[in-house]
């Protein structure tokens, strides 16, 4: 039988501020973010009492006026989700990151390696980075392992034998993998807890919900057979250097990079591929690291179109003191340096869209937000049941 453990990072972006910054420590933090103009929380602390992911910041603010407001640090984030993720890839061969805040790890036939679930559970804990809390697990499929990794105490795990929809009825709307808008219609209908929605015949969601309705009354009943994905491996091209002294200026930083991009495009591995993403990183004295990752809009396979947007991208940066080292890191590798453009339009056009779909999941480090709207009962009286909004494959 299948078993899946969750590793959960709670308010994973709130542990990496606090880890870098000490003055952070038992202050309630929201980190914000602006899409399409609008300021949202993306993450929060537990001091942060009734704030919510995607709630509008006015609201988060309204509710807890002491909380200091952090711009996100994406690169520093993705960082140490990597460290994780690879650090639980030497337990289990099967990982799937769900970014930012948990991974799926298939623990099934591990028994003979670490010699019991005991055993499992301790290698999963020392895989995790030591400055970071996690909280693990256990349950046949993806969700009821979430929710176990969720009542979980912090650096402990839970593992659900039967009973999961029991465990299940009594956790609240809110863990739901929904958008704000669909949890507030959920509260306002008065569904508060997973039991309440357990309750409710199917086509009553869908005809609230449409498709969307549907994997809620899934996942309140236990239902999950999304399967485990392990994540795409590549090798990744670095290379560093350490200063004679701290720099603090940014010629000499502009020249280490331009001499770390030539040693990395002169590699044999390199010879006729395109790199999508650049991360410089580099020890700052007595601050946080300095990390700085740029995705570029087309893979680039020469020194100079990478140094070129790499100039640019730092002469905008303001360091946090001066660096002690500085290695560069490409990833995202691709098999062509070019590509024939067709003469087709239509043609052209997906290969285009399907260029900034890539682009966007190296940007994001995961699935990319995109959704058409498809035609399935167009002869329904039911608004809900003509039109589904699915994911986006080009």
């Amino acid at each position: 039988m299948v078993k899946v453990a969750c590793v959960l990072i709670p308010h994973s972006r709130v542990q990496v501020e606090r880890r870098d910054r000490a003055t952070l420590h038992g202050l309630p933090l929201i980190i914000t973010h602006s899409p399409a103009g609008r300021p949202t929380v993306l993450d929060y602390s537990t001091e942060a009492t009734g704030v919510q992911p995607g709630m509008p910041l006015a609201e988060a603010l309204a509710r807890c006026p002491r909380a200091a407001l952090i711009e996100p640090d994406h690169s520093r984030y993705v960082a140490a989700f990597d460290t994780l993720i690879e650090g639980l890839e030497g337990v289990s061969p099967i990982v799937e990151p769900a970014p930012p805040d948990a991974a799926y790890v298939r623990v099934d036939g591990l028994e003979l390696l670490y010699g019991s679930e005991e055993g499992i559970l301790q290698a999963l804990h020392e895989a995790i980075p030591p400055d970071l809390v996690a909280q693990i697990g256990v349950a046949n499929v993806r969700f009821p392992a979430m929710m176990a990794a969720r009542a979980a105490a912090p650096g402990q795990s839970l593992c659900l034998g039967g009973g999961v929809r029991t465990f299940l009825a009594e956790v609240p709307v809110e863990v739901l993998p929904a958008s704000w808008q669909t949890l507030t219609r959920l509260r306002g209908f008065g569904l508060h807890t997973l039991g309440q929605v357990a309750l409710l015949p199917l086509a009553a969601l869908q005809a609230q919900f449409g498709p969307e309705g549907r994997r809620l009354w899934e996942l309140s009943h236990g239902i999950d057979e999304s399967p485990l994905l392990r994540r795409k491996w590549e090798e990744p091209v670095t290379e560093s250097l350490t200063f004679p002294a701290p720099v603090a200026s940014l010629e000499p930083i502009l020249l280490s990079t331009e001499m770390l991009l030539g040693q990395a495009f002169a590699r044999p591995t390199m010879r006729g591929r395109g790199v999508r993403v650049a991360t410089l990183q580099g020890n700052v004295f007595r601050n946080p690291p300095f990390v700085r990752r740029v995705a570029f809009k087309q893979p680039l396979a020469s020194k100079e179109a990478a140094y070129f947007v790499l100039k640019s991208a730092l002469e905008k940066v303001r360091l946090p003191g001066p660096l002690e080292d500085l290695s560069l890191t490409l990833t995202g590798l691709t098999g062509e340096a070019v590509q024939q453009v067709s003469y087709l339009t239509e043609v052209r056009r997906r290969e285009q869209l399907r260029e900034a779909v890539q682009h966007l999941k190296v940007c994001l480090g995961g699935k990319a937000p995109l959704y058409q709207i498809r035609m399935v009962e167009p002869w329904s009286r039911i608004p809900e049941r003509r039109m589904a909004l699915v994911e986006y494959v080009p």
